[in-house]
C-alpha cells in the first residue's frame, strides 16, 4: 500500500483513470448535447464582417473563415420611400444563414448602404411608412431567422430627418426588444461630424447594440488631394481625419465605449499622383487580393510611421496606392484594445480572400483570440 508522509493512504494512481473518464464523460456529454462555443466565447472583442450579396457567385458562404468573427452583417436589402422593404434577387441565401449559426456566429440583416438609401427619408417621413417598414423587416427576419438589424443610412442630411430618423429608430428598437428572443439593433454612422451633425447620439444611444463608425473612406475621388484611405492617425495637418480622429469624436458625442465599433478595411484606393497630399485625376477601389498583385509588377510599399498605414508606389513614381495590410491592422486591433472599445466592423469579408485564405481577418481572428 503507498502511503504518504502523514501516514494516508496514496489514492493518486486510482484517482487518475477516474479523472479522466470523468473528463471524457463531460466532452462526449458536450457533444451530444449540442453544447459548442458561440463567435463571442472565441472572440474577446465583437468582429462584425460585412458580407456583401451581390459577391456570392465569387465568394460564397464556403469560404468565410467564421473562426475570426462574432457576427456577419448580410448587405444590403433597402426601404423605399412608402416604407416597403426591398430584397434584390439573390439577396435570400439560407445556407449563409444556416453556416452562421452552425458556428455560434450572429447573422444581421443589413439594410440601405451607399447608393441605396434613397429611400430612407420617405420612409422615415410618416408613421404608416415606418410602421409598414418595420413590420416587414421583422417579419422578414422571422422567416428568415436572422438575429437583427443593421441600419445603414447614408445618410441623413438636414434637421428634419435628424427628427425622423429619432422617431424611426425609437419605434423599431421598441418593436425588436418586444420580441422573444429580442433581435440586436446597429447602425453605420459617418466618420466626423461633417455627416454626423445629422445624428442625434445623444437621443439614440439607448436604442442600440452597436454603433459602427465607418472609419475609412478618408480619402478618395471626393476628396481634393491624395491621402490614406483609413489613417490610424493624422498627419501633415490633415482636415480629413483618421481612425483616432474619429475615436476622439465619438467620446465627444459620448457613445459608450461598450457600444462602440470602429471600423477596418479589407480595400484601399489609389491616385494619379507621385505621393500623398497631392492633387490628383483619378482614385480607383482596390480589393486587397488585387493589391497584392501589384507586388509582381515591382510596386514598392512604403510604411508610413505618422500615419502607421502603408501605401505602394509605382515604380515610374506616378501612381499610388493607400490601403491596409497585415502590419497596420495588427496595430489597429491593438489600438481597439487599448482604447477598451467594443470591437470593429469589416468591410468586406470578400476582399482579402486568395487562395484558400483570409490573410487580413486571419490578422484580426489572432489579435482578439481569448486565451482559455
Amino acid at each position: 500500500m503507498d502511503v504518504n508522509e502523514s501516514g494516508a493512504r496514496n489514492t493518486g494512481r486510482s484517482f487518475i483513470p477516474v479523472f479522466f473518464s470523468l473528463i471524457l464523460f463531460l466532452w462526449n456529454w458536450s457533444c451530444s448535447s449540442g453544447l459548442k462555443y458561440t463567435g463571442e466565447d472565441r472572440l474577446s472583442k465583437v468582429v462584425m464582417g460585412y458580407y456583401p450579396s451581390w459577391e456570392k457567385d465569387s465568394f460564397d458562404h464556403s469560404k468565410i473563415d467564421y473562426r475570426h468573427l462574432t457576427h456577419i452583417a448580410h448587405a444590403f436589402t433597402k426601404p423605399d420611400s412608402d416604407g416597403n422593404l426591398i430584397i434584390d434577387e439573390g439577396y435570400i441565401y439560407p445556407e449563409l444563414v444556416r453556416e452562421a449559426h452552425k458556428h455560434g456566429i450572429k447573422i444581421i440583416m443589413s439594410t440601405g448602404g451607399w447608393e441605396r438609401s434613397e429611400g430612407f427619408p420617405g420612409m422615415a417621413s410618416s408613421a404608416e411608412n415606418r410602421e409598414r417598414f418595420i413590420t416587414q423587416v421583422i417579419g422578414f427576419c422571422k422567416k428568415h431567422h436572422y438575429d437583427g438589424v443593421d441600419i445603414d443610412w447614408e445618410y441623413v442630411s438636414n434637421k428634419e430627418e435628424l427628427e425622423n430618423f429619432v422617431r424611426f429608430i425609437g419605434e423599431l428598437s421598441r418593436a425588436l426588444k418586444a420580441l422573444n428572443p429580442p433581435l440586436q439593433l446597429s447602425m453605420a454612422v459617418p466618420s466626423g461630424h461633417f455627416w454626423g451633425r445629422w445624428i442625434d447620439y445623444e437621443a439614440l444611444i439607448d436604442e442600440f447594440d452597436y454603433i459602427s463608425f465607418m472609419t475609412y473612406d478618408y480619402h478618395g475621388q471626393w476628396s481634393d488631394h491624395s491621402g490614406h484611405n483609413a489613417p490610424l492617425y493624422t498627419c501633415n495637418s490633415d482636415l480629413c481625419g483618421s481612425m483616432n480622429d474619429t475615436y476622439t469624436y465619438s467620446q465627444i458625442r459620448k457613445v459608450p465605449k461598450q457600444k462602440l465599433l470602429l471600423g477596418i478595411p479589407f480595400y484601399g484606393r489609389s491616385f494619379d499622383c507621385e505621393g500623398l497630399y497631392q492633387r490628383f485625376q483619378n482614385s480607383q477601389f482596390y480589393g486587397y487580393r488585387e493589391i497584392m498583385k501589384f507586388f509582381e509588377s515591382g510596386w514598392e510599399r512604403v510604411w508610413d510611421e505618422c500615419a502607421k498605414v502603408p501605401y505602394l508606389r509605382n515604380p515610374e513614381g506616378t501612381e499610388i496606392i493607400c490601403y491596409d495590410d497585415e502590419h497596420s491592422i495588427s496595430l489597429k486591433c491593438k489600438y481597439v484594445k487599448d482604447k477598451q472599445v467594443a470591437g470593429i466592423i469589416i468591410w468586406d469579408l470578400s476582399e482579402d480572400y486568395a487562395q484558400g485564405n483570409s490573410v487580413l481577418l486571419d490578422v484580426v481572428g489572432k489579435a482578439f483570440k481569448r486565451e482559455f
